[in-house]
């Protein structure tokens, strides 16, 4: 599984465990996310590159959280990126105003 893949899955835990102001820490992301138990330094060098994407809030130690502001930026990346269909993104992206700019 290539680093691009796991952060894919990475960036489906914090969207499907995104709390509002609560930043996960990378243990318990690494711990939700599906990846092969062989591939965990990929894991972490996947999690320290999506600590430097526009739509991640990065909060040291404390973990990572989905920048609020940044949707439009995270729906992108997932429909580009890692395959997520419209569908999928509506559905569980409800807060989210921008539709109508994304390039589908």
């Amino acid at each position: 599984m290539d680093e691009q893949a796991i952060v894919c899955s990475i960036c489906r835990v914090l969207v499907t465990s995104h709390a509002y102001g609560k930043p996960l820490p990378q243990d318990v992301v690494l711990g939700k996310a599906s990846f092969p138990a062989h591939n965990g330094a990929t894991a972490k060098a996947a999690f320290d590159a999506l600590r430097r994407k526009p739509f991640v809030v990065d909060h040291g130690k404390r973990g990572v959280q989905l920048d609020n502001s940044q949707f439009g930026a995270l729906i992108q990346f997932l429909y580009d990126e890692c395959g997520w269909d419209r569908f999928e993104l509506e559905l569980r992206i409800k807060h989210f105003e921008g539709w109508n700019e994304i390039r589908w």
